[in-house]
C-alpha cells in the first residue's frame, strides 16, 4: 500500500536525521569555559522612571484590573 510506503520512508528519514544530529554533536569540539573577567558599570543613584502613569497620583494605574471576587457559595 502507498500509506505503508510513506510511513516507512518518513520513519527512515526521521531515523537518519537523529543519527546525523548525534554524529554532528559527537564530533563537535569541546565547549570552552566562559571568560572569568567582567567589567562593572559605574553605579548611578537616579531613581527609575515609572512606565505607567496613574490617572490620579494616589490611585491605580489605567492598566490595573478591577478586582471582583466571586461570592462565596452558601449551601
Amino acid at each position: 500500500m502507498k500509506s505503508d510506503r510513506v510511513t516507512r520512508i518518513a520513519l527512515a528519514v526521521g531515523a537518519a536525521a537523529l543519527v546525523a544530529m548525534a554524529a554532528v554533536s559527537a564530533c563537535a569540539p569541546a565547549a570552552k569555559d566562559a571568560p572569568t573577567t567582567t567589567s562593572t558599570a559605574p553605579v548611578t543613584s537616579s531613581s527609575p522612571v515609572p512606565s505607567e502613569k496613574a490617572v490620579l497620583p494616589s490611585g491605580p494605574t489605567a492598566f490595573s484590573p478591577t478586582i471582583n471576587p466571586a461570592p462565596v457559595p452558601t449551601n
